[in-house]
């Protein structure tokens, strides 16, 4: 198995390549995500129901994570 960086060079053909690889996806020839751009390297994976729990509860107590903080934990 190989994997590859695509980057389109023209904005304006940003949208013609992602359609040729999702259709490439749909057939089942190749897989394909969005990196994450926080570590550039895996897809982003959701947060498990026990981090979510853990947010919650510590958002109980106060203001600890800012929006962006607990969106950047959660991967939104």
């Amino acid at each position: 198995m190989k994997t590859f960086h695509v980057k389109a060079i023209n904005e304006s053909d940003n949208n013609l390549a992602e359609q040729i690889l999702i259709t490439l996806k749909n057939k089942g020839i190749i897989d394909f995500w969005e990196i994450n751009p926080a570590n550039n390297t895996e897809p982003a994976k959701p947060a498990s129901e026990e981090q979510v729990q853990e947010i919650i509860d510590e958002s109980e107590l106060g203001p600890f994570y800012t929006e962006k903080e607990a969106k950047d934990i959660l991967d939104l």
